[in-house]
Order: structure tokens, then C-alpha cells, then sequence
């Protein structure tokens, strides 16, 4: 066999998940260069060794000993290659291996090479997912003489400054994390915080230890300590201050912010006055100040620090920065989801500023289909925002993002969120409590749901947003048949066209009692809206349809359903009443055979429709002048709807009959013999609730209980 070129070094035990996954990875390497893969198994029992066997030149035994370095010395001393690389088994490399090629097979002054270690938070593990990276060194001149050092966070060891080539392209992805059980991460935590603290206790002005005492102790009392520890070392320039300084800070301004400590903006500033070129500083410290000062509503300070972070990133992956930086620690918040979650934000900075200039430039830079379902919604209202308040041209923009949302990345289920989103917050520009603030604006120059006409031949928006700008019937009636679902128009548009004159349903659309009720319950959040309908089919004759009838029946259940009775004006009260019972009196034989309609067979009828039998009678009876009747039929119809509650109350309050009318003589005399007998007895005595159980009782309550609750009162609920 040739020499070797390189030699890749691995340890490993039970890494069945992933170890295939990462020696498959090397083969363009091996492929390309002369290389050889040695192994050590430091105890596997899951059929890693047998995988490793595949793929290997060199697999033997190492028995751990709770000690990283040593194991990986191990591998070294049994490496042949000119240039050794290590890797572990949750990692793989990137398919780019040019970087490698060219660093490889060209004499450079340098023994030492770092690859980014991308490092994965969650199992989504592209662009948009959570990660961060790290600037490792991977690959060493063998010839140094140079091994392995630190029983955790094992290292080659440098005197000086650590001068390292960076091979461009070069990334080993990391999923570890990703798929790491809490329980064995705490275990892991402990593990390594034991001899990181004790190697402290020996060295405490190290800024490396400090550091990693810092990275490990997430979430550990004794963080805080650590952190102000290792912010005094930088302040007073202790060893390496210049490399570990903007991380130290970075995790600083991190910790202040999630525990909300009152120096968050003093170190914030301190990163930025003693740190200014740091990446940690232009990106993660950028990112946390964003937040900070967009929470605060300071927009000014938002929009220095997001235009601050948005150029830090795009720098990184420019390679814009000293590579050394990341030598020290990882960087996060570099991802696209990131990116975009500052970016949309920072849109609508620009517009409580008055900048819509910059506004719309940012958004035009976006790409819907990396947007997730929240970011997709801020852009929605950043747009209509602009639409509205300045005369710009949004189309172009909205067609583009609309078509982009839709795209099935990274998954046809995040391109549905993203749609769902953009119509709900879409939808929230029309409803008529916004249309009507929009109008009491004195800086609104257009309503904001116009926004969306360009997506007339594309989405219900659009043809909402057109139907709201048309009051001629025959044109409505087309673009209502233009909406594929018309369960998805907002409330107020079918209202509009309804108010418009258009018949509903339409003659060639026909629907189900299903779809009418949920058309119906969306006009409902429109109450004045709702109202006039049922108002307005009230003074109409009875349709002959039974579409038309349905659809009237749907409005008056609806009406019904949302009416605030204790607070309604008694005309309209009493106007949606009668209205329910006018349409009910209608309905109710179209749908139910005779036999039905009787108090007999009542309970196979829905409750509001039983209730709806006896209120279509109560008022026969008022109209007849028999307000007993009327008020013995409403109680009656209580006890079979019990929701109807406050309609009956609200009708025994406010029914002109029964203020004007005093009962029948027959009925005073009645209510005082009843009064008579029930004197007799007491209160919890049997006799008392036959008495009220009968006819004669029933039809004289309201007078024997007074008149406070006349309905109501005595009834059994």
C-alpha cells in the first residue's frame, strides 16, 4: 500500500446510529487523496465494531479510562499519513472536498488546519434549522511530534498564538446534539465539569478553562461566577485575553439577557467599545441587542444593532472576519432562520421610523420559501403597512412571496403553515373594526386589505379585496364564483356583497346547511353587520328556495348565538326576535314531517329549533293579544333550550305588550288563590312543588314570583 497522505483518526463505542453515516462521508476524501482510516473501539457492544470493520485499514481495542487525549493518541501512534484529521462518529464530513484537495497537495507554512464544526440544535439540519459553528482544528502535521492533551476538551498544544490554516469550504456537520437525551446530558455536564473545575482550582487566572467552565456549566448556579470571573481576567488582560475576550462577553450579554440583570446594556456597551471587530460582537451581541432594544420600543437602537447583525452575518459567510475568533468558541445565530427572524423585525422598525424606503429594500432581499410561518406573517403586515400609509408599489413583492411561501422547503407541511399564516394575518385587514380605525387614520391614504388585489386570480384574499372595492351586484356575483372556497372570504366581504343586493347562495352554487352555518358565523364576528341582514330579510318576503330560506334560517341561529341581550337596544332586540321566529315558522315544515312539529316528538329536533317551535307560536299568541300565552309559551320554550335563557329574559323586559298590559282578571284571581293554598304550606313541604308543577301554576308564575324575574324565576333549570 502507498503511504498514506492523510491518516483519519476515529474513536468510538456504541455509535450505531451514526457511524456509517460518517465513514460513507469520507470516501471522496479517500477517494481523491491517499488516505487511510484507523479506529479505535473503546467498548462497543451495539455491532459498531462490525460497521467500522467495512470501512476501516486499522480497527483494535482501546479500553477506556475516562481520558479523551489518551485515546486519541492511541489512534495517532498507530497512523502512518503525513497529515492526520480527526473525526467523531456524529459528525460527517461535507460532500465540498476541494478545500482539502488543494490544502493537501500544496507546501504551505503551516502544521495546523481548522474545518468549521457546524453543530446542529435540532434534527433539521439545513440552513433554516437551529445551529452553530465553530472553528476546530482538525488536521495536524504529523512531523510536529505534537499529541493530544486534556482528559476533556482534548487538544494539541501551542505555544503562542495558535496560527492555523483554515481550509475554505471545509465543514464537518455535527447532530449529536441534536439527538442527545437530557437525562445523559446532565450526566455528560457533570462529567465534565468535575475535572474542569479542578484543573481551576490549580490554574484560576486561565481564560481557556474559565471559558470552557462557562460553555459546560449552562444553567449551573455557579455560571454567574465564572462568567464575572473571566470579565475581570479580560479587564485586567490576563493571558489570551485578546482570543477568549468577545466570547466572554458574548455569553455575558447572553446570561444578562435570558436573567434580566441590570448590567445587560453596560456590558453590551462594554463588548462593543472593547470588541468592535469580534464576530461574536457584530453577530450574537448584535442579535441580543436587537431584541433588547426592539422590546423597549427603542427603534432607533433596534435598527443600529439589526443592521449591525445583518451585515456581521452576511460577513461570516463572506468570510469577512478573523478566522481566529472562532478558534475560541462557537458562533451562533448565523442560520437563515435566524437571519430572517432580525430581518422581519426589522422591516417593521423601519416603518415606526417612517422609513419605508429601507422597509421595502429589506423585504425585497427576503425568500419566502426559507420563512417560517411566523416571519411569513410579519411580512404580511410590514407589507400592508407600506401599502397603506405610503403610495409604493407592493405588488411585485407580494406576487413573489405569495408564489415563494408555497413552495414545498424544506416540507409541504412548513409551506401550508406559512399559506395559513399569511392568510389569517391577511384576514385580519379586513375586519370592519380595523377598516373603520383605518379610516379615523389621518396618514392611512388607502385600506390595507387593497394590498391583496394582485392575488385576485391566485387566493381568496385577492377576491375579497376586489369584491370590496365593487358595489355593482352582477359583478360580485362573478367574483364570488371565483373563490374556491368561500368559507375562507372574511365575514365582511359576504356582507358587502349581500348589502350589495347579490342572492345568496348563488343559483349555480348550491350549499350544504354545513357550509351555511360557517359563512354565517363568519359574517357573526361583524355583529352590525349581521343584525342588518337578519333586519333586512325580516322586511322580505319568505324566499320560495330553500336555499335562500337556509341560508336565512343560518343568519338568524347566528344572530341569536352572538346577540349581547343584556346590552342590545330594544328595537333591534325585538326586531332579531321576531325575525328568528318569522324564518322559523318557514322552515321548520319545509324540513320536518308533520308529525314532528308536535310536543311530543319535539326532543328530535336540535334545541334553538324547539325553542323555535314555541317562539313562532308565543308571538301568534301576542299578536293575537294573549300576552299570557305568549309569556306561558316562551317559558315553555325555555325549558327545551336552555341557552335561550337570555333572549326570554330579554323579551319579558322589553315586549311593549307586557308593559301596557295588565293580566287578564281571571288570572289575578287564580294567582291568589294559588297564593292562598301555598301560604298553607311550607316552603319545602311536597305539596308546594306539585302545586308549581301544574298547568294553572304555570300559567300565573310570573305573577306569584313577582315581577323582577318573570320568565325565569322558578323554572327548573
Amino acid at each position: 500500500m502507498k503511504k498514506p497522505l492523510l491518516s483519519i483518526g476515529i474513536i468510538f463505542k456504541n455509535e450505531i446510529r451514526c457511524l456509517e453515516r460518517c465513514l460513507k462521508s469520507l470516501q471522496p476524501l479517500r477517494d481523491a487523496l491517499p488516505c487511510e482510516v484507523v479506529m479505535a473501539d473503546t467498548g462497543a457492544t451495539d455491532g459498531s465494531r462490525a460497521v467500522a470493520r467495512q470501512y476501516a485499514d486499522i480497527v483494535f481495542d482501546f479500553p477506556w479510562i475516562n481520558d479523551f487525549a489518551a485515546a486519541r493518541n492511541a489512534v495517532m501512534d498507530r497512523c502512518s499519513g503525513e497529515w492526520y484529521m480527526t473525526i467523531d462518529c456524529d459528525e460527517w464530513v461535507d460532500p465540498n472536498i476541494e478545500g482539502y484537495v488543494a490544502f493537501l497537495t500544496t507546501d504551505k507554512q503551516f502544521d495546523f488546519a481548522s474545518v468549521i464544526v457546524r453543530n446542529y440544535s435540532t434534527t433539521q439540519l439545513d440552513e433554516a434549522g437551529g445551529y452553530s459553528d465553530f472553528l476546530a482544528v482538525r488536521l495536524l502535521r504529523m512531523s510536529t511530534g505534537k499529541r493530544y492533551e486534556g482528559a476533556i476538551h482534548e487538544r494539541w498544544p501551542h505555544e503562542g498564538d495558535l496560527r492555523t490554516m483554515m481550509i475554505r469550504g471545509a465543514i464537518f456537520h455535527h447532530d449529536g446534539y441534536a439527538y442527545q437525551d437530557p437525562a445523559k446530558q446532565k450526566e455528560k455536564q457533570e462529567r465534565n465539569m468535575k475535572p474542569l473545575r479542578e484543573e481551576l482550582k490549580q490554574d484560576p487566572n486561565n481564560l481557556i478553562l474559565l471559558t470552557q467552565c462557562i460553555e459546560s456549566g449552562d444553567g449551573l448556579p455557579e455560571q454567574e461566577d465564572y462568567l464575572r470571573r473571566a470579565m475581570a481576567g479580560v479587564d485586567e488582560k490576563w493571558s489570551q485575553w485578546e482570543l477568549f475576550g468577545p466570547v466572554i462577553y458574548r455569553y455575558a450579554v447572553r446570561f444578562a439577557y435570558a436573567k434580566s440583570l441590570p448590567e445587560l446594556e453596560e456590558w453590551i456597551q462594554a463588548a462593543e467599545d472593547k470588541f468592535p471587530k469580534s464576530i461574536f460582537t457584530r453577530v450574537e451581541v448584535a442579535y441580543f441587542s436587537f431584541g433588547i432594544y426592539w422590546s423597549k420600543n427603542d427603534y432607533v437602537k433596534s435598527i443600529y444593532w439589526g443592521e449591525k447583525y445583518l451585515q456581521g452575518v452576511e460577513d461570516y459567510h463572506a468570510g469577512n472576519f478573523d478566522r481566529a475568533d472562532l478558534l475560541a468558541s462557537s458562533l451562533y445565530k448565523t442560520n437563515t432562520h435566524s437571519k430572517l427572524s432580525v430581518a422581519t423585525v426589522l422591516a417593521s422598525a423601519y416603518l415606526h421610523e417612517k422609513q419605508p424606503e429601507k422597509c421595502l429594500r429589506l423585504m425585497e432581499t427576503f425568500s419566502g420559501h426559507q420563512m417560517n410561518a411566523k416571519q411569513a406573517g410579519d411580512c404580511v403586515r410590514s407589507l400592508c403597512n407600506i401599502h397603506s400609509h405610503y403610495s409604493m408599489d407592493t405588488a411585485p413583492l407580494l406576487l413573489r412571496l405569495w408564489d415563494e411561501i408555497g413552495q414545498p422547503s424544506p416540507t409541504q407541511e412548513q409551506a401550508d403553515k406559512r399559506r395559513a399564516k399569511f392568510i389569517q394575518v391577511g384576514a385580519e385587514m379586513f375586519e370592519g373594526e380595523f377598516i373603520h380605525s383605518e379610516e379615523a387614520e389621518a396618514d392611512v391614504v388607502r385600506h390595507a386589505y387593497a394590498t391583496f388585489r394582485p392575488l385576485a386570480d391566485k387566493c381568496e384574499l385577492g377576491i375579497a379585496a376586489e369584491i370590496l372595492e365593487t358595489e355593482d351586484a352582477p359583478v360580485l356575483e362573478s367574483l364570488l364564483g371565483k373563490a374556491e372556497q368561500l368559507e375562507r372570504l372574511p365575514g365582511c366581504v359576504l356582507a358587502h356583497a349581500l348589502r350589495c343586493g347579490v342572492r345568496f347562495p348563488l343559483q349555480d352554487r348550491p350549499l350544504t346547511i354545513e357550509q351555511m352555518d360557517i359563512l354565517s358565523a363568519g359574517i357573526a364576528r361583524e355583529k352590525d353587520e349581521l343584525y342588518h341582514l337578519v333586519c333586512q330579510a325580516d322586511e322580505a318576503e319568505i324566499p320560495d328556495s330553500i336555499q335562500e330560506l337556509g341560508w336565512i334560517r343560518g343568519l338568524c341561529l347566528s344572530a341569536l348565538k352572538v346577540c349581547p341581550w343584556k346590552e342590545i337596544d330594544e328595537d333591534t332586540g325585538l326586531l332579531l326576535s321576531r325575525a328568528f321566529a318569522r324564518v322559523e315558522k318557514a322552515y321548520l315544515p319545509v324540513c320536518y314531517a308533520k308529525e314532528i312539529l308536535n310536543r311530543e316528538n319535539l326532543f328530535l329536533l336540535p334545541p334553538l329549533h324547539r325553542f323555535g317551535f314555541y317562539c313562532t307560536q308565543a308571538f301568534e299568541a301576542l299578536d293575537a293579544g294573549d300576552s299570557a300565552g305568549y309569556v306561558r309559551l316562551l317559558r315553555e320554550g325555555l325549558t327545551v333550550c336552555e341557552s335561550a335563557k337570555s333572549m326570554v329574559e330579554f323579551l319579558a323586559e322589553h315586549t311593549p305588550q307586557l308593559k301596557t298590559q295588565g293580566p287578564a282578571t281571571e288570572l289575578e284571581v287564580l294567582a291568589d288563590q294559588i297564593r292562598t293554598v301555598l301560604s298553607q304550606f311550607a316552603s319545602d313541604d311536597p305539596a308546594v312543588a306539585v302545586l308549581k308543577s301544574s298547568e294553572a301554576y304555570q300559567k300565573v308564575a310570573y305573577l306569584i314570583e313577582g315581577a323582577e324575574v318573570p320568565i325565569v324565576g322558578g323554572l327548573p333549570q
